[in-house]
């Protein structure tokens, strides 16, 4: 039995996510010391994850791109040729 899963995330969603997350943490601190403590470190974190997601899609972006104008596109599936 082959069970694959397959999730994809656009920047949008991504944005969602991050504000949601953001709104959760600012919940935390107004509930707990303990959260508040680790604020900076945590949003931190948050905002450095949220824009290395981006990053990575703007170099695969590049990568298709490059790929596509130099015709080296698998025409079934979109995908640079390996």
């Amino acid at each position: 039995m082959n069970i694959t899963l397959k999730v994809s995330i656009n920047s949008g969603t991504a944005l969602i996510l991050f504000l949601l997350s953001l709104a959760a943490l600012l919940v935390g601190v107004a509930f707990s010391s303990a959260v508040a403590s680790v604020f900076l470190e945590a949003g931190g974190l948050l905002t450095v994850a949220f824009g290395g997601y981006l990053k990575k899609r703007d170099s695969n972006n590049q990568i298709a791109l490059k790929a596509d104008i130099a015709g080296l596109t698998n025409a079934k599936t979109g995908d640079p040729l390996t």
